[in-house]
């Protein structure tokens, strides 16, 4: 099961309409600000993969970026937290 955004709800009924044959690709377009190409590739993908490919593929997942437990707690605040190369000046 997969929970979709009101983003993602919008397009689903509007890929529905063009399903069966109450709104044009154009049209579609036009209502979801987005071309007609990417129309096109995310309704192929609706096809394919029901509703499930409108949503996020990185949904769920960690981000890339994220800092690791220990970064994050140094980033707090150099008052609170000793960095570890703070201590070695020697390093600097």
């Amino acid at each position: 099961m997969v929970t979709l955004n009101r983003k993602e709800q919008k397009r689903l009924m509007v890929l529905n309409q063009v399903e069966v044959g109450w709104m044009r690709g154009r049209e579609a377009a036009e209502v979801l600000g987005l071309s007609l190409r990417h129309v096109r590739r995310i309704l192929a993908a609706y096809r394919k993969e029901g509703a499930a490919a409108l949503a996020h593929g990185n949904r769920g997942r960690k981000p890339h970026h994220a800092l690791e437990p220990w970064s994050e707690e140094a980033s707090v605040g150099a008052n609170t937290v000793k960095i570890w190369w703070m201590q070695y000046p020697a390093l600097h």
